[in-house]
């Protein structure tokens, strides 16, 4: 636990705190509850899950003084019905209020009205993504209690799946606005004075002007160079040492590493999409063409040449453009999903959309294991999961990974790799003409070496034409993980591998579920600590939903009678 939490926060989990308590319930409210038919979700929910671990779990998050708060349990059921209905902050407020089944499953009174969706969204800030994951770990725990996951034969299984959030994609021109206007929103909100100083110093008139639909090409680089002009101006003068000391003495801390961090943003948006233009040699021949491009001091840089991990988003400076392949595009996040084949979410992650699949999976893994000190037979994946370099983290920790290999093919449409025989006492390949490499080149950006066969040997030989066509000699690369390959090939062969590899297809249902149901696949959220805390809560619900499916006799449905009263 203080691998999630962090040290020190263990050692106050024993704090007591003293949580608000309705009062006892009612003739009128018993008469009620007692006339419901048993809800098939929230009545046998509680009989199975206890919720009180988060009682203590979360008074850390207290004081214990002042008014008595509502009791941590109680807001974490609130926050999985949000996610189980797919509800906002105030529909959830509504919700409570007049749905009698929520009622009864929260403990709450017929008459109560004491929710603000104000308080859901604060809470939810206030617990953290720290706070969510050990509530996703604690029923994760009573789940292994019931014997739902953990047996010696399990094995896990990852995934991703896009996650577009309700995110705007603007353009260069408004990309840059945007980040103009949130860092000076944020003088403003903190101090009026320092905010009509700054409009006073710096021009900034071409903050909100807009180009038109089709605009000169001279006239949309003049307002382009003029706006990106502004913007550098506007961070060079908090740059300027009495508006430092002014905001060092008129600011709170947080409020300052609030506006460095927007600066920051505005900062790498600018360098980003925009770069000084180059001084031109020569008399010009048009004066008035001679006079605009000396007005226009920055230009966009072309979109070919610039860097692929750039933001999309001044109001979330951690989504990306990701590319699945030629037509799929993600604009936001991908979800990272660990499951086992007892279709029981473990862990998910919430990534960039353009950052690799296998980066996020030893860390996933190695979380689970260290916390509940159970490995798996195996880890399931597609092929993006089954590069070298995971292979050999996860066999460190005793976890091999199951995945399909990448066959190597040239660029040039010519012989694959499986075509050429490698020789390691003589550490060479011989290609289909029984010609064997001359030479090697270790590559570090591709973790392996290029063998390089005879140039003359390639020019006279009557394969070329099928083998390559490039003018140079054939060249065959060499992975520094080929060992640990050439043995997932060989297992992937077996018909123990060949069932491993269709067992994977589990992970597209809970897929299925985080996406549609728990309404993942767009969420309407505009951070990624956000969308991390619904990932956790989405896998709580999932894995709740799971808990009934399997330890109810039957598929419970609405018994249409009415219920004795007890005393």
């Amino acid at each position: 636990m203080e691998d999630i939490l962090g040290p020190g926060v263990c050692a106050v989990l024993n704090r007591r705190v003293r949580y608000k308590e309705f009062d006892q319930m009612s003739f009128a409210d018993m008469m009620v509850y007692s006339k419901l038919p048993e809800h098939p979700f929230w009545s046998h929910l509680e009989k199975k899950i206890d919720f009180s671990f988060a009682d203590s779990l979360c008074s850390v998050l207290y004081s214990g003084r002042g008014q008595h708060p509502y009791a941590p349990s109680l807001k974490l059921k609130v926050h999985l019905i949000q996610i189980y209905y797919g509800l906002s902050d105030r529909q959830v407020e509504e919700r409570i209020i007049s749905d009698l089944f929520i009622k009864r499953f929260l403990g709450l009174p017929v008459d109560f009205f004491g929710f603000d969706h104000s308080t859901i969204g604060l809470d939810r800030s206030r617990m953290g993504t720290a706070m969510f994951k050990a509530c996703h770990f604690y029923i994760l725990a009573q789940m292994y209690s019931h014997g739902l996951w953990g047996d010696h034969s399990e094995k896990w299984i990852i995934d991703s799946f896009a996650s577009n959030p309700a995110l705007s994609k603007p353009r260069t021109y408004r990309l840059i606005q945007h980040a103009m206007i949130r860092v000076l929103q944020h003088l403003k909100r903190s101090h009026r004075a320092i905010y009509q100083l700054a409009l006073a110093s710096v021009e900034t008139d071409g903050l909100y002007a807009r180009t038109s639909v089709q605009p000169s090409t001279a006239g949309h680089m003049l307002a382009f160079s003029k706006l990106v002009a502004q913007a550098y101006g506007l961070l060079q003068w908090f740059q300027l040492e009495d508006v430092s000391a002014l905001l060092q003495k008129e600011l709170t801390e947080k409020e300052r590493e609030t506006s460095q961090h927007l600066q920051r943003i505005l900062q790498d948006i600018l360098e980003q999409n925009s770069r000084p233009v180059p001084p031109t040699d020569g008399d010009p021949i048009d004066s008035a063409r001679n006079q605009t491009e000396q007005e226009i001091v920055f230009e966009k840089i072309p979109s070919h040449e610039r860097a692929k991990d750039r933001l999309m988003s001044a109001v979330d400076p951690h989504a990306r453009v990701g590319r699945k392949n030629t037509s799929t595009v993600t604009c936001g996040y991908k979800l990272q999903n660990l499951c086992g084949t007892s279709s029981v979410v473990l862990n998910v992650n919430a990534v960039p959309a353009n950052e690799h699949d296998r980066e996020a999976m030893y860390a996933m893994a190695k979380e689970v294991q260290s916390f509940f000190e159970i490995s798996p037979r195996a880890m399931l994946g597609d092929t993006a999961y089954g590069h070298g370099l995971q292979r050999t983290m996860l066999a460190t920790i005793g976890i091999p990974v199951v995945a399909p290999v990448i066959l190597g093919s040239h660029p040039s449409k010519g012989y694959d790799l499986a075509r050429f025989s490698y020789d390691k006492e003589k550490d060479c390949y011989t290609c289909p003409n029984e010609k064997d490499t001359v030479k090697k080149r270790h590559i570090p950006q591709s973790s392996g070496w290029q063998y390089y066969f005879e140039k003359t040997d390639c020019e006279s030989c009557p394969l070329r034409s099928a083998c390559t066509t490039g003018k140079a000699e054939r060249r065959v690369f060499h992975s520094d993980y080929y060992e640990v390959y050439e043995a997932a090939k060989d297992y992937n062969a077996t018909i123990s591998g060949k069932l491993d590899r269709k067992q994977r297809m589990l992970v597209e249902r809970k897929n299925q579920e985080l996406k549609n149901d728990c309404g993942l696949e767009r969420p309407l959220t505009k951070s990624r600590k956000a969308l991390q805390l619904k990932g956790y809560l989405a896998a709580m619900v999932v894995n709740l939903k799971l808990t009934l499916r399997k330890l109810l006799p039957q598929r419970p449905g609405f018994i249409r009678r009415r219920n004795a009263i007890s005393y």
